[in-house]
Parts: structure tokens; C-alpha cells; sequence
């Protein structure tokens, strides 16, 4: 049986807005946000202020967040 894919929102976000969304599919919450390039979690909660990476899980609403990384 292949990898299951679930459907992901991923927004770059840029003081509280975002600036570009994208759909994707992807495994997990860490591989769609790692579409847009590196990523490090563990924000917690969302910032308020610079850019940063959010991603929603389309079914149920859960959302994570990234900020860039290398």
C-alpha cells in the first residue's frame, strides 16, 4: 500500500497576513510546509509579527506553523 497524502493549505504569512497559498498533498503537516523549501517547527502558537509558514489541514482544521529555515 503507497503513502497516504492528505490535502494541506500552505500559506507564507507576513505579519499576520498572507502573502501566498498554495494547495498541496502531502504525507504530513512538516512535508507541505517543507514544499516551500526548509522549514524549522515548534512555533507554538502562531506569531504576530515577521514571516513565517502556515499550514492547515483541509478536513479537519488543524494548523501548524514553520518559520524558514536551512
Amino acid at each position: 500500500m503507497g503513502d497516504i497524502k492528505v490535502r494541506y493549505t500552505v500559506e507564507t504569512m507576513r505579519g499576520g497576513k498572507a502573502v501566498a497559498r498554495t494547495d498541496v498533498q502531502a504525507g504530513s503537516m512538516d512535508a507541505a510546509a517543507e514544499t516551500l523549501g526548509p522549514v524549522k517547527s515548534g512555533l507554538g502558537r502562531e506569531p504576530e509579527t515577521g514571516d513565517w509558514i502556515r499550514v492547515t489541514e483541509f478536513v479537519s482544521g488543524r494548523t501548524n506553523w514553520f518559520r524558514a529555515g536551512d
